[in-house]
This record gives structure tokens, C-alpha cells and sequence, in this order.
């Protein structure tokens, strides 16, 4: 018969089995096609997919490990000791480096996915799916945390740098998919205003609707002479002819 403290007992070695093994590469496989059914993914996506997973967990966990955050623990995130974002950038660094070596044996259409998934927060999604997966032994994003994991993992790399790196054409007109789960779009936030514009040029977003989110990027874009003050009031008026605030509720699009 199993106690609640047997059970709490076994659940914590569990944890502790996988987040040892994560540490060492040795991670479950994750059916991206059962986590995420409502998209279509190609082996293209699929193959970038599981390229950030084997790279971005097993850093995620160490950097985890040293700041003292328990990611099986809800609010546990306690950084101990200085160099906090020292050793965030190091683990970006070191992120990217893998990438860049596991990358040149892709082809570059793999390369760029990889390239437009990390910018928009690729790095969260893998880990939190191997996170539903060891916690649950299911196919599923753990969405707790979601905030607190978003801001240690969302790299902070510019796009053409991160181009650089990967051996891509950032202005390639290739797609850049969205990913649906639990009526969320995931994959639809930007790890710097530069990446923000850089998607408005590409085509993947509309300068003026982009601009109706968030007042932070509309300014870039202004800035950037990618969208006018008049456009943006036009498009307001349109969707908002009684300029209820509720119809327009602003988002935050930079990680």
C-alpha cells in the first residue's frame, strides 16, 4: 500500500533521476506531432525541434542547478550568490556554441528553423515539454513557472548575430511556423525589438497590427520607418470605431 509519504518519496527520486540523466543528454523522446496535433510540422520542424531539445534542456538544467531554482518545485525559484546574469549569458554563449557545431551537418533549411524558433523562445518551449514529460510521462507543455523559466531561458542574441552563427540568410523568405497548444500560440514573442522589426520586413507580421499590441514595439517600429502614427491611429479607429479599452488589450511581445 502506498502512503502519500511513499508516494512523495518515490515522485522525488523520480525527479531526481531525470534531471540527473537530463544533465547528461539522456533525455525521453518527445513526439512533437502528439504534443502539438493542430500543427502541421514537417521533418524540417521536426528536425529543429529536436535539435534545440537535445541542446537547450541539458544546459538549462545545469545553469537550474546552480541558481538554486527547483524546477519541480512551484515558486521555487531562489538564485543563490552573485553573477546571476554572468552565468545566464554563459550558458547563452554556450547554447549557441552547440547549436552552431550540431547545425553544420543540417541542412540550411533545418538551420533556419532552428534560427527563427530560438529567437521567438524556442529554447522555453523544448524544456517545457521535457518538463510535462518527466513530470507526467505525457505529451504536454508544463505551463507553470512559464514566466520565471521565460526569463532565464529566452536568449538575448540578436538576430543577424545569431544568423551569423547558424550559417543562414536571415532575410530568406522561408517560413517561420507557429505552434498551437491548449488554444495558445506559442512561438509568437520576440527575444528583442531587433527581432521584432527584423519579422515585420519579412513579412510575418503586419507593422500596424504588431504596433496595436505593444506600445514598446510601435515605437521601434516608428523609429525604424517601418510603420507611421497615422497608420496605426487609421487601424485603430477601424477595429475600435467607440475606442472601448477592453476591444484592445496591449501584450507584451518582447521576452
Amino acid at each position: 500500500m502506498n502512503t502519500p509519504q511513499n508516494m512523495t518519496q518515490n515522485n522525488s527520486q523520480n525527479q531526481q533521476f531525470h534531471r540527473q540523466y537530463g544533465e547528461n543528454s539522456l533525455l525521453p523522446d518527445i513526439n512533437w506531432q502528439n504534443l502539438f496535433p493542430h500543427s502541421h510540422l514537417s521533418s524540417v520542424h521536426l528536425n529543429a525541434l529536436n535539435t534545440l531539445y537535445q541542446a537547450a534542456v541539458p544546459l538549462a538544467l545545469q545553469v537550474f542547478n546552480e541558481l538554486n531554482f527547483d524546477v519541480f518545485t512551484p515558486n521555487a525559484y531562489k538564485p543563490q550568490g552573485l553573477g546571476l546574469f554572468e552565468k545566464i549569458a554563459e550558458q547563452e554563449s554556450k547554447l549557441i556554441k552547440i547549436l552552431e557545431n550540431e547545425s553544420q551537418c543540417l541542412d540550411e533549411s533545418t538551420r533556419h528553423q532552428i534560427w527563427s524558433m530560438l529567437l521567438r523562445g524556442g529554447a522555453v518551449l523544448v524544456f517545457k515539454a521535457w518538463l510535462g514529460k518527466v513530470k507526467t510521462d505525457q505529451y504536454l507543455l508544463d505551463t507553470t513557472q512559464f514566466d520565471e523559466l521565460s526569463d532565464l531561458l529566452f536568449i538575448k542574441t540578436s538576430p543577424i548575430t545569431l544568423a551569423k552563427y547558424l550559417n543562414i540568410n536571415p532575410h530568406s523568405k522561408q517560413d517561420h511556423i507557429f505552434l498551437m497548444y491548449d488554444n495558445s500560440v506559442y512561438l509568437d514573442h520576440f527575444n528583442c525589438l531587433e527581432t521584432a522589426a527584423l519579422f515585420v520586413e519579412l513579412g510575418v507580421y503586419d507593422a500596424t497590427f504588431l504596433s496595436l499590441r505593444d506600445d514598446k514595439v510601435a515605437q521601434y517600429l516608428i523609429e525604424r520607418d517601418l510603420v507611421t502614427t497615422e497608420q496605426i491611429d487609421e487601424l485603430q479607429c477601424a477595429l475600435n470605431p467607440l475606442f472601448c479599452t477592453a476591444l484592445n488589450p496591449k501584450q507584451d511581445c518582447i521576452a
